[in-house]
């Protein structure tokens, strides 16, 4: 099945002249959640739902809590997740930033080449 993907118009807003540009955005066909996960990965294993079930909910516990002790976590062939942070608010002077201060933004993920690759077959249709 091919990822469906829809035209956006874009306005520039930085040049004078009046071109119009488009940007590509995927729209899904659905989520996959951690309960459809773990029935495919059991229909290709010998472990048990459960047991599919309690390894991914540990390893999400484990990622957290390397992430919150400062660390990034690599997993083969998935990628790198980090911690993104920003400021509670905009900060004119450095010297006023403190670690108080400080709320988490997000949390990056890089794929790894691998993941990349094995998407690399990948094929878009455009949705009418």
């Amino acid at each position: 099945m091919a990822v469906r993907y829809k035209l956006t118009k874009i306005n520039d807003n930085i040049t004078s002249k009046e071109q119009v540009k488009y940007s590509v955005t995927t729209v899904s066909y659905g989520n996959v959640n951690l309960d459809m996960l773990a029935e495919q990965m059991v229909d290709a294993s010998t472990f048990t739902y459960g047991d599919v079930k309690g390894m991914i909910e540990n390893l999400t516990l484990l990622i957290s809590e390397a992430l919150k002790e400062g660390n990034t976590v690599t997993i083969d062939g998935l990628g790198t997740f980090s911690v993104t942070a920003q400021p509670n608010r905009d900060v004119e002077e450095p010297s006023k930033i403190r670690a108080e201060s400080i709320k988490l933004k997000g949390i990056g993920f890089k794929p790894s080449p691998k993941l990349k690759d094995r998407l690399s077959d990948i094929e878009f249709t455009r949705l009418k």
